[in-house]
């Protein structure tokens, strides 16, 4: 037979409610790689920032004191995470949110420490927390609240993701760019520490995102809550072109 062959899929209309859903490996892992664009833009800024003020001790100093009090923020939120879990909740889960609380209650002590070598006396705390209280809002655990994690765990594990895998490239990049053997090794360690927070939220959202309905939840909030990871990242850094160009494609 002569003249064109004609293609039946052409005259299907797709139906949208018959489209494929992700598996929640594979959803998780795509929120993974459309991460990237965040957390490279992160790194950027953090290394623009800290070659810019290297020696500029004053502004390190509070630099550090505002990372100091959102690590205490971070042990607080996630321990009103545990404390509220129901009693039927799995032990191993209690264990792996207790151990990130442990972590954020180290990672505020050797930042503490960074502050007192900076400085060259004792920290006082109180006042300290004092001081950035009216920053809070600027800080990555105010996330906790605004996207009301301590009462949804799909946004607990999406923070974990998020905000945690973030924290461990910036943390990561400032050891790898300062100087200081004694600020970058324990930088170092909590970056560490973050990436496995991180781990934490990625087995969460694989147990969580077996449904179209929890995979649009996230879907509805996940690009704002990148934006507001990088707003807060840019008030501290500042922005730099180059970077801000990567976030486009979270608009």
């Amino acid at each position: 037979m002569g003249g064109h062959r004609i293609n039946i899929y052409t005259f299907i209309k797709e139906d949208p409610k018959e489209k494929h859903m992700l598996t929640a490996k594979e959803f998780v892992a795509k929120i993974e790689a459309d991460n990237e664009s965040l957390f490279r833009a992160g790194e950027m800024q953090i290394k623009a920032y800290y070659e810019k003020n290297a020696e500029n001790k004053e502004e390190l100093i509070d630099n550090f004191t505002g990372r100091m009090v959102n690590e205490r923020m971070n042990m607080e939120e996630i321990s009103r995470e545990v404390a509220a879990l129901p009693a039927g909740t799995d032990p191993k889960k209690l264990i792996l949110l207790s151990k990130q609380a442990h972590d954020e209650a180290k990672h505020f002590q050797f930042v503490k420490e960074v502050v007192e070598y900076l400085t060259g006396e004792e920290l006082d705390m109180q006042k300290a927390v004092e001081a950035h209280a009216s920053r809070l809002e600027q800080k990555g655990a105010a996330m906790i609240k605004k996207y009301n994690c301590n009462s949804n765990p799909l946004m607990l594990g999406l923070y974990q993701l998020l905000a945690e895998g973030r924290a461990a490239r910036n943390w990561g990049m400032m050891a790898e760019c300062i100087e200081d053997k004694f600020i970058s090794s324990r930088y170092a360690k909590i970056a560490k520490d973050e990436k496995f927070h991180a781990t934490i939220g990625r087995m969460e959202l694989e147990k969580l995102c077996d449904t179209q309905e929890a995979q649009d939840e996230i879907n509805a909030v996940i690009n704002d809550f990148r934006k507001d990871l990088y707003s807060i990242n840019s008030k501290k850094t500042g922005v730099l072109p180059e970077a801000k160009k990567l976030m486009e494609v979270y608009a």
